[in-house]
């Protein structure tokens, strides 16, 4: 598969092009709509030396509270313009936290394999078409007794799900189905607002 096929595959063309826009206002914007955030990372139960993968972790929003757990956190997020912001956070975080950043687009590496104690997914994998492909690549890079954690819009109604799907969400429940599917042990609850519904769901890897 040659490359431009690989970024229309995984959609990054268009994200990066949104995300070069969004990325200077994201934090002072989405607080108001990513309801979850710090339920998800909570209920993740991250401890010492555990090795963490915040997949799609924009610009570095859970990356301090996760290394203040004393884990090993790598960032992963493919586009350059929020990764700058995550890479300035960290900066500000200092060096005796131990957080690392990924640019490479996560699923389409083995590099993490059977190496995660926990994987996280805040707000990104309703960003991510090949969804089957990343959680079976989250379920294989999750060792024996981790855990995932994902938060996520599941459905909305007018005017909100029209300007999600402008920002690239995929909305309704074939992501939660699959997260199903492969974590048989879990705990999902699902949350309403008035104008949309999000989930948070943890899953054990057996």
């Amino acid at each position: 598969m040659s490359d431009a096929s690989a970024l229309d595959r995984l959609g990054l063309e268009a994200l990066e092009r949104f995300y070069r826009r969004q990325a200077g206002i994201y934090d002072w914007t989405r607080p108001f709509i990513l309801f979850g955030r710090r339920e998800i990372v909570a209920g993740l139960g991250v401890g010492p030396g555990h090795r963490v993968l915040d997949v799609g972790c924009g610009t570095g929003w859970n990356l301090g509270p996760l290394a203040r757990m004393r884990a090993e956190v790598v960032g992963i997020e493919c586009s350059p313009a929020m990764l700058r912001r995550a890479g300035q956070r960290v900066a500000r975080l200092g060096e005796r936290l131990r957080v690392s950043l990924d640019l490479r687009p996560y699923g389409t590496r083995a590099d993490y394999l059977d190496q995660a104690d926990r994987i996280l997914f805040s707000y990104s994998l309703s960003m991510m078409p090949p969804y089957l492909e990343i959680l079976a690549r989250a379920r294989a890079d999750l060792r024996a007794g981790g855990r995932i954690g994902v938060v996520d819009f599941l459905d909305a109604l007018p005017p909100v799900a029209q300007f999600l799907e402008r920002s690239h969400v995929a909305l309704g429940a074939h992501r939660l189905d699959e997260l199903r599917r492969l974590f048989p042990r879990h705990f999902l609850k699902i949350c309403s607002t008035s104008l949309w519904r999000y989930f948070l769901f943890w899953g054990e890897a057996d």
